[in-house]
């Protein structure tokens, strides 16, 4: 999956460079969180992020595989839930 640029925003993901992201499963939604230099999962420059089996299958729950994006700046956080 891609993140759009406002969620890289409200990760503090800085722009030309990749980070590392914590993911949770939690109520039927995906939170992401800006982790550590070695922890987490990886998202590239451009946002690309390869879920894991668990958060993917949840997003995959929403009609036509669809998402809408939870943005917490003051957090640095993104929730993404499924459209149900």
């Amino acid at each position: 999956m891609t993140l759009p640029v406002a969620a890289r925003k409200s990760l503090k993901m800085m722009k030309g460079r990749g980070a590392r992201v914590t993911v949770a499963v939690d109520k039927g939604a995906v939170t992401l969180a800006l982790a550590g230099v070695t922890g987490g999962f990886r998202v590239s420059p451009g946002g690309q992020l390869e879920l894991g089996e668990e958060a993917r299958s949840v997003l995959q729950t929403g009609v036509g595989r669809h998402y809408w994006v939870e943005l917490r700046d003051d957090q640095g956080m993104v929730t993404l839930h499924p459209f149900t």
